[in-house]
């Protein structure tokens, strides 16, 4: 089993230490897109990104703040430095090290500018969403752009699986850079759902926090198929089987 997250616009080097640490499988196209980003001026990456003046500014600076080599120094873990509301529930401050290194094994984090990430992998602090219609080289967009190196990069660590299933835990502006006709395994969408008046409905904000808490289920008790995520039971929420599909796991908040 292998789960898919989106990264998150907010990130933070937090203090947080460990020693051990990998590298973005698909660096050299990372750099490719920041070397583009600096030539653009501020007002060309404000229409681009369609941010304010202070975002603007920040966003600027960090372009021009990535260097080489990546090392502790400069960098940080993935999955240290993503915030925001499913990051805070996958609390990945209390992990032991064999949990790190399960999240290591099946956790990938899906990135505008990094294309595809493993939880260890060092990162800079960046802001380029999945989504931005950014061209680069013959892509139209960064969907073309990421679509074959992320799905193969998925694909070699599904080989590797014991059940070969890809479990959809990103949003869909992240996941639609999957392609699922080259896609070697099945590929489960876990959904969640609750009761808004009077129907069962995905609210964004409860949505994010409860793909972190799955996510914190799944490294937290070393799970490696996808069939047990079906035991997931947090916050309420429980497996639907009348509700789901072959292809989409529904999991609705109860109380």
């Amino acid at each position: 089993m292998q789960l898919i997250t989106a990264s998150s616009k907010t990130q933070l080097f937090n203090g947080q230490t460990y020693a051990e640490h990998s590298y973005p499988a698909l660096l050299e196209k990372t750099i490719i897109l920041n070397n583009l980003l600096k030539k653009m001026e501020k007002e060309e990456l404000s229409l681009l990104m369609k941010t304010s003046e202070r975002l603007t500014e920040a966003t600027h600076q960090m372009i021009h703040n990535f260097s080489e080599p990546f090392s502790l120094a400069n960098a940080k873990q993935a999955l240290f430095t993503f915030q925001g509301d499913a990051y805070s529930a996958i609390q990945s401050d209390t992990y032991t090290n064999d949990q790190l290194r399960h999240a290591q094994k099946h956790l990938f984090i899906l990135s505008g500018l990094y294309g595809i990430l493993r939880p260890l992998d060092l990162m800079q602090r960046y802001r380029l969403e999945m989504g931005c219609p950014f061209a680069v080289e013959d892509a139209r967009n960064l969907y073309q752009f990421w679509q074959n190196p992320v799905t193969d990069i998925v694909n070699q660590a599904l080989a590797k699986d014991r059940d070969g299933v890809l479990v959809n835990l990103a949003s869909k502006e992240y996941s639609k850079v999957i392609n699922k006709k080259k896609l070697q395994g099945e590929m489960v969408t876990i959904t969640f759902k609750q009761l808004h008046k009077g129907q069962l409905r995905t609210i964004p904000i409860h949505a994010k926090r409860a793909r972190g808490m799955m996510i914190h289920f799944a490294m937290s008790e070393h799970i490696d198929t996808a069939c047990r995520l079906k035991e997931f039971k947090s916050d309420g929420y429980c497996f639907s089987s009348e509700d789901s599909s072959e292809t989409e796991w529904i999991f609705v908040k109860t109380q």
